[in-house]
Parts: structure tokens; sequence; C-alpha cells
């Protein structure tokens, strides 16, 4: 499946899968949802794994009894969807990429339903008594996500959101992604739901930046500066070439990643991370 710029691979999902064998490998955790850290939780990272955890426990004791069907909506690497299984939950996933659809087929390919296509883009007469949006939310249009999550719930059904939502905070963000929270409270409020609960957990997932920081800080910049001293040293006329073909490109990247903006403190500034419980109405 190519994005709209003709690419079979997403940047953003290859991101996503290199971040998730780092998880694997040094945090032995597959998920790949940012962490909820509870006050006698200390910000490291090695803690991470167990805030994501906390965070995956905290989605669970939300789904209303009776709920037995569930739609996974931008599963990720499938890791909550196999909890949910192991729970007896019946579950089904969207999966709207080509490299972490396949880490699920691995995972529980056999014991879902594996929608391969944007969360718009479903073709099922299937419905569910719960759909659930784990930092998927932000990648599907508004207006779109709720006339599926209405299409697709049964009477009575319920709606699981966990995301962040962009302030209206002065100034340019340097973490990306997120609806404007205004727009999706003036959506929201004219949809056929209730609200059974929300909370806001801003400060919970604000310190997974601080630990991304930290590691951009000591060991990402440190790396990319070595490797560039050394290419320079072995290939001065390559990377020469590489820094005018790529100027642009490069810049953007250490501007994003490598100047130590994207911490906690932005994050609160500029994001509002909420998990909502909705109820169908109608």
């Amino acid at each position: 499946m190519a994005n709209k710029k003709g690419y079979k691979v997403d940047s953003k999902e290859a991101g996503l899968e290199i971040g998730l064998y780092f998880f694997k490998f040094f945090l032995k955790s597959e998920y790949l949802h940012y962490g909820y850290f509870t006050p006698d939780l200390d910000v490291n990272i090695s803690n991470l794994a167990k805030a994501q955890e906390n965070y995956t426990q905290m989605l669970f004791s939300l789904i209303p009894d009776g709920v037995k069907t569930i739609l996974d909506v931008g599963c990720g690497s499938g890791k909550i969807a196999q909890k949910l299984i192991e729970k007896g939950y019946k579950v089904d996933c969207v999966s709207p990429g080509n490299l972490l659809t396949e880490y699920v087929k691995k995972l529980i390919g056999d014991k879902i339903e594996l929608f391969n296509c944007k969360f718009e883009e479903i073709q099922t007469t299937k419905k569910y008594d719960l759909i659930l949006f784990s930092e998927s939310f932000q990648y599907i249009p508004i207006k779109d996500a709720i006339k599926g999550f209405l299409n697709y719930t049964n009477k009575d059904g319920y709606i699981l959101i966990a995301d962040f939502f962009k302030t209206d905070a002065v100034g340019k963000s340097p973490i990306g992604g997120g609806h404007k929270f205004i727009d999706w409270e003036y959506e929201i409020k004219k949809a056929s739901v209730k609200e059974l609960s929300s909370k806001n957990i801003t400060d919970n997932t604000a310190p997974t930046f601080d630990i991304i920081n930290e590691l951009s800080n000591d060991v990402i910049l440190p790396v990319w500066k070595v490797l560039f001293l050394l290419l320079e040293d072995r290939f001065p006329s390559f990377v020469k070439f590489l820094k005018w073909k790529y100027k642009k490109k490069l810049t953007k990247l250490e501007d994003k990643h490598l100047t130590g903006e994207r911490n906690g403190s932005n994050f609160k500034k500029y994001k509002k991370y909420m998990v909502y419980l909705f109820q169908k109405t109608q």
C-alpha cells in the first residue's frame, strides 16, 4: 500500500518499527505507546516499560462490563490486542501500514481479522461492542473517525479514545501530531454519543518525552556527530555532496530531533493528552 507520495514505506511507520525493535531489545517491551508515569515511578529509561504497562492497564480498567468484541484501530505492534485476547475478548485490528502489519500477523494473525487499510476505508458488516483508539485517533480526520466509530459499534456500544491533541499555545510546537483540541470538542458535541468519563493524563505521559530527549542528547547526538566526523575524514567529497544535496532535509532532521526541544515541558505546553470513554446513543 503506497502512501500519498507514492512511497511503499511510510516514514512515520518506519520510525515506529525502529522504536519497536529498540523497545523490544533494550526494554523487553513490545508496546509502542507512551508511558503512564505515576508519582512513585522515577522518570528514567529503565522504568519506561513499567510506565507502558501502567498505560495498558489504565486502558483495560476503562472497558465496561459486558464488552465482548473490540476493534483495535491502529493496533501498532498488536501487543495490546494480544493482551485483550488473553483476557477473553474477541478482537479485530486495523493496521494501515505494511511493516507493522507483518509484525501483527506474526504475533496474533491467526486469532484476529486484520484490516490492512485505513480506518475510513474498512469494508465490513461487522459491528463491535467497543472501538479502541490508542494513540491512533490523531491520524484519522475527526469527521471520518466519528462517522466510522458510530457505524461500527453495536447499539449502546462504546468508544475508548486515548490520544493527544493540540492546545492553543502560542508558538510553533517542536512536537508534531494531534488534532486541534478546539476542533475535536466542536465535532464530538454534535455526535450521537454521551461522555461517560474523561481524564487529562498529559502530566503522566509527558515524562516519556523527557526520556526521549535525554536519549537524543546523551546518545543519538554524540553518535551523529562522531559518524559525520568519521565520514568527513574518510570520504570528504561524499560528505560535501551529501550536505549540499540534502542540506534542507538534514537541517530539518537535526532541528526536529537533536535540539533538545522535544521534551516534557514543551509536550505539556503544546499538547493535551486525553482519555475518553463514550457510549453510542443512537
